[in-house]
């Protein structure tokens, strides 16, 4: 599963995406990026030995008390339900702007 910078880090529980961009600057998450037209995307499962995003962020990043970082892996029930969650979430955005 790929995902934009935003959308990843929305998933991974963070409030913004900067900490995913300072680890694609400093050229740790290389391995995850793919290009399709243009756009920079990170593919969220594991490919063949190499870990998730997420367990490659967690291993990357120190974090602080109160944040806990979802652990997303696109073949798990508890990821695809928030795969299906942030579906929801978007549709009923798009509604309320055509109704407003």
């Amino acid at each position: 599963m790929l995902c934009d910078i935003t959308e990843a880090a929305w998933y991974l529980g963070y409030a913004s995406p900067a900490s995913l961009y300072r680890l694609l600057k400093a050229g740790l998450l290389e391995n995850y990026v793919e290009m399709h037209k243009g756009q920079v995307l990170l593919r969220m499962g594991a490919k063949g030995k190499s870990p998730t995003l997420a367990k490659r962020v967690r291993s990357l990043v120190n974090f602080k008390g109160g944040h806990e970082m979802f652990m997303f892996d696109p073949t798990e029930p508890d990821s695809i339900q928030k795969m299906r969650d942030r579906y929801h979430m978007q549709c009923q955005q798009k509604l309320t702007t055509k109704q407003a």
